[in-house]
């Protein structure tokens, strides 16, 4: 999977677009043996690849000095609250517009029954019949449609 030509020499991982995956296995040591040795092998003649090892090495290093402050004991409180005060700042928009969709749609429904006419010689309008469940269903997947945000 890492490019082991038939020289059993190892090619250069970044010209075959390979060296995240390589450098991240061989740094995190879950690079099968014989392919860390040939890749280190080849590390040791290769600029690049070398370069890139070293910056692994030290962003692993970095993380492992690294200690994250303590979390506040009212943390999951504050986050709760703000939470709730962006939904409230946001339900007045929501209220607003699910009633204006449905509106929307129920009109469009009606609109589009109204101008359709039959084929016929007199020119009669056609009177279908609106399927209730069929327009419940529409207004329910706009509803669904809607960033509820």
């Amino acid at each position: 999977a890492y490019g082991i030509n038939e020289g059993m020499n190892m090619d250069c991982p970044i010209k075959r677009k390979e060296s995240a995956e390589i450098v991240i296995d061989y740094c995190a040591q879950t690079l099968e043996p014989a392919r860390a040795a040939e890749f280190e092998q080849h590390f040791q003649a290769c600029a690049e690849c070398r370069r890139l090892v070293e910056a692994q090495r030290n962003v692993w290093e970095t993380l492992d000095r690294w200690t994250p402050s303590p979390v506040s004991p009212n943390f999951d409180a504050r986050l709760y609250a703000r939470i709730a005060r962006e939904q409230a700042a946001t339900q007045w928009w929501i209220r607003i517009w699910k009633p204006a969709v449905s509106l929307a749609a129920v009109s469009a429904v009606l609109v589009v029954g109204l101008l359709v006419r039959m084929p016929d010689s007199t020119k009669q309008m056609r009177t279908d019949k609106v399927d209730i469940e069929q327009v419940e269903q529409t207004l329910e997947d706009l509803d669904m449609l809607t960033p509820a945000s």
